[in-house]
């Protein structure tokens, strides 16, 4: 079935309809019909589209998010592999034993490793006595070892303080 709608319109859209059924070689009323159609499907999708579009904005604000917090957690892990490249280094030597302590020793464990003396000793600083080994003399951490030792604390945390708030 079908109708009959009666509609005034502007000569240029008139000349546009026609040139349009011209082309695709229809009669000027299947050209309305056509146009009609495609206009009310636009119309109708409207609504999908923006939503469409809102869902997009979501997306794209929670990948941002998303990159920023990637960004953090991996100048978080920079910081913590500075931190474990910095505990391995050898820091003084055992008071009970005479064997090399690293920062993981003193931070970490809080004993020797050779001989599970505590390591509370180390944390009093002693007077540099080189061994001719390069290490700090036995039953105490150089200070030069010790400072190094707290400058690389303090930037992991500072760098890990700077992560967390970005």
């Amino acid at each position: 079935m079908s109708q009959v709608i009666y509609a005034r319109v502007p000569d240029t859209v008139k000349d546009a309809v026609d040139m349009y059924a011209e082309e695709r070689g229809t009669t000027l009323a299947s050209a309305v019909v056509g146009l009609l159609e495609r206009g009310l499907v636009a119309t109708s999708d409207a609504s999908s589209v923006e939503q469409l579009e809102l869902r997009l904005a979501t997306a794209q604000a929670q990948k941002a998010e998303a990159d920023a917090s990637l960004r953090s957690a991996e100048r978080e892990l920079q910081a913590y592999q500075a931190l474990a490249e910095r505990v391995g280094q050898v820091v003084g030597a055992c008071p009970a034993c005479g064997e090399p302590i690293t920062g993981h020793s003193v931070l970490v464990t809080g004993h020797c490793a050779s001989c599970r003396a505590t390591l509370s000793d180390l944390l009093r600083l002693r007077s540099p006595q080189p061994a001719g080994d390069g290490q700090s003399g036995r039953g105490g951490i150089s200070e030069r070892d010790f400072l190094l030792l707290l400058g690389a604390l303090g930037a992991v945390i500072g760098v890990a303080y700077v992560a967390s708030k970005s």
